[in-house]
């Protein structure tokens, strides 16, 4: 089988996502697009070296179509194929195609005439049923999430796994749309939460807080290994209003942290019962098709946080969790998978 990879170079979940893809699967050509001219991020190219590479600065031109899919036998791209003309191109050069889509971007949910991939791959279960049901006739749908290396997490872990540090973990990340992340649900936590601890939220954007508790404390920096975000924490909350993919989930928990989130797919496909919230639906928004928003409720995501910080050996928690990330999401039980759904 030879194989083609769309990848990204910048420091984004799209870009992380793929680049774990290129490093297990080792293809024969990468497509490497350079997001710069439409997201204006950081591009980090040096994270292909040695790797086969065609650069594409924005969107593909068809010649730059044409000659990526010379000699493939399989693309593989996250998100978006960066242009409409790239599946019939490649159906025509006799290269099978995969998406690892996002269920509120993919497009074919919104305009069911585009080409479809010879095979969607779910990246989570939310929404699995809704594109199996839309698409499954036309293309196959398989769950099959993107793949994390332990390795990389390996210090986080073991500084985790070192002591209590009596410290939370939040990662705002971007703004986005509703309070994605629950940030908000964080602050109107603390107004009933009693243990003794700091949470920290890690953002990278400037947030309109307003609180007085001196357990908050608000870290806008952005270290250059993603890694680093997850190390000297005893677990992560992370209360999403709406699903998906959350890449942070799947480090976290390689890290060694349990994570506490809304009671709401995928969450409730992957986490134990007990490190979920009850939550309610409270809005819905039309992306590329009706999305659910939903809020945990912020006094009993208190007493699990306060039950939690006042375990005196948190120690089996985090191993549960780490083993939770490694049998779900880790290289090392993903890469057979891949390949034998690739060939």
């Amino acid at each position: 089988m030879r194989l083609g990879i769309i990848a990204r170079s910048d420091n984004t979940g799209l870009g992380n996502q793929t680049k774990e893809l290129v490093d297990m699967l080792k293809p024969d050509k990468v497509m490497l697009i350079n997001s710069a001219p439409f997201n204006k991020n950081k591009q980090h190219p040096e994270w292909y070296d040695g790797y086969n590479c065609q650069y594409i600065r924005g969107f593909p031109k068809s010649p730059d179509m044409q000659s990526f899919l010379k000699n493939l036998d399989v693309i593989l791209t996250c998100e978006t194929f960066y242009g409409k003309e790239f599946i019939p191109m490649a159906k025509r050069f006799g290269v099978k195609t995969f998406l690892q889509y996002n269920y509120e971007f993919l497009d074919h949910l919104q305009n069911p005439s585009l080409d479809l991939p010879d095979v969607l791959l779910a990246p989570s279960l939310w929404g699995f049923e809704a594109v199996t049901e839309a698409f499954g006739h036309k293309a196959k749908v398989i769950h099959l999430p993107p793949p994390t290396s332990p390795s990389l997490f390996a210090l986080a872990k073991t500084n985790n796994f070192n002591k209590d540090h009596k410290k939370i973990l939040h990662i705002g990340g971007k703004a986005a749309h509703l309070d994605r992340n629950g940030t908000n649900t964080i602050i109107e936590m603390l107004k009933y939460s009693k243990a003794d601890y700091e949470i920290v939220i890690k953002s990278q954007s400037l947030l309109d807080i307003n609180t007085k508790d001196s357990r908050l404390s608000i870290d806008t920096s952005s270290p250059e290994n993603r890694q680093d975000l997850y190390s000297g924490f005893d677990a992560m909350v992370l209360p999403r209003r709406y699903a998906g993919l959350c890449l942070p989930m799947n480090e976290a928990l390689l890290s060694g942290l349990p994570v506490f989130m809304t009671d709401i797919s995928p969450n409730n496909k992957v986490l134990p019962k007990e490190w979920l919230v009850p939550s309610q639906k409270i809005n819905q928004f039309k992306a590329r098709t009706e999305i659910d928003v939903y809020e945990a409720d912020p006094k009993m995501l208190a007493k699990l946080i306060d039950g939690y910080v006042n375990n005196l050996d948190k120690i089996q928690e985090k191993k549960k969790a780490f083993d939770i990330g490694y049998n779900n999401f880790s290289v090392d039980v993903l890469k057979d998978r891949y390949l034998e759904i690739l060939k």
